[in-house]
């Protein structure tokens, strides 16, 4: 009896071992990138490398009309239940971007994400089929925020490559979101719907150049909800860039036609501006004569952030160290609701970031991983 009792437990432990080897061969790459998982000391700020196939050419056939739709996607992908926020992000968010080239020459993005203190990832993802990229993601549409903070191998990570709210890929193509009072492309039924951070994930994975994300982008309808209206800021390594906009069903392309150029939230297609390309709707130039209010107590904010960013930019003719770059999104950010800034080298393709308006306290992740 104890001879079979043992060759019982024998072949009940191999069935085990087995069981566990055949586990991990076939979600290696899922394993991997979960294990990859790493936060900053000090920071609110995370770090993962994607090694996983996140089937994103697949989602493409699809697409989802709806917040619902996406997250129910998300969700059947890593079969795994995501406690998604509801919200894409706060509806009165202070966003701030412009191109630059560096006082080495390379040439750069950088951005504000004006939301809320939650925690932020930086990920590297390398598909097998599409460009390697660095994007940034805010936490909370994977279902964490201060309170909740993620733990290595919790699945609801493997999400991340589909909540991207800026990024650069290895051809040096940079995109970032900004939100607007409003936005609305023109449907088309014969076309795929996607939500704002599927087209980031599109540029970042397909696009070569600025001329080829336009391309990417007219082929898909966009949904805004109203959480998230916006524009999208794209740059590339040679200094050229562009807002796409969707104003009345309409895309609007307003590229550079100096070696710089900055967004805030509002489209620009909509507004008038100087000779020196500063914007003046007529009741911000009331404002800007009778107020001595502070840009964020203003409802003008937007426009002070783009006219501050412009003038520094001019005066600079377009160059900026690190540093610069790094105290004008100091000066434009909204401290009370900060969750990250970042900038991004477009030639060496480096994403540097901070957060909880720690200035100096900067980290640096290359699609080579973490230095």
């Amino acid at each position: 009896m104890k001879k079979a009792l043992k060759i019982v437990s024998y072949v009940l432990s191999l069935l085990v071992i087995f069981s566990l080897g055949f586990v991990s061969v076939k979600y290696f790459n899922e394993i991997r990138t979960l294990a990859s998982l790493k936060l900053v000391e000090g920071t609110k700020l995370y770090t993962m490398e994607f090694f996983s196939d996140y089937r994103f050419d697949d989602f493409l056939e699809t697409g989802a009309g709806s917040n619902k739709e996406y997250k129910d996607y998300v969700n059947n992908f890593i079969s795994d239940s995501l406690s998604l926020s509801g919200n894409s992000t706060d509806s009165q968010n202070a966003c701030s971007a412009f191109s630059f080239r560096g006082t080495d020459g390379d040439r750069y993005v950088a951005r504000n994400f004006d939301s809320t203190a939650n925690p932020v990832m930086l990920v590297v993802t390398s598909p097998d089929d599409a460009f390697k990229s660095i994007s940034a993601v805010d936490m909370t549409h994977l279902g964490f925020n201060s309170e909740r903070a993620p733990k290595t191998f919790d699945t609801k990570l493997l999400g991340a490559p589909y909540y991207p709210t800026d990024g650069v890929n290895e051809k040096g193509i940079s995109v970032s979101i900004l939100q607007v009072h409003f936005s609305r492309k023109e449907k088309n039924d014969e076309k795929t719907t996607l939500s704002v951070y599927a087209v980031v994930r599109l540029v970042l994975d397909y696009a070569d150049s600025i001329d080829k994300a336009v391309e990417l982008i007219d082929e898909y309808n966009i949904y805004f909800d109203s959480a998230m209206m916006s524009h999208f800021f794209i740059a590339d390594a040679d200094g050229n860039s562009a807002v796409i906009e969707f104003v009345n069903g309409e895309t609007n392309i307003i590229r550079n036609d100096r070696s710089y150029q900055a967004a805030s939230n509002f489209n620009s297609s909509e507004e008038s501006f100087d000779d020196d390309g500063y914007v003046h709707p007529e009741e911000y130039r009331k404002w800007l004569t009778n107020s001595s209010a502070s840009a964020y107590d203003s409802d003008f904010g937007e426009y002070i952030r783009y006219d501050y960013m412009l003038d520094s930019l001019y005066n600079s003719s377009g160059i900026l160290s690190l540093d610069d770059a790094f105290d004008l999104l100091e000066t434009v950010a909204s401290p009370s609701k900060l969750q990250y800034s970042v900038v991004y080298n477009l030639t060496d393709l480096q994403a540097t970031l901070i957060t909880d308006n720690d200035w100096d306290k900067r980290t640096t992740v290359a699609l080579s991983g973490v230095k």
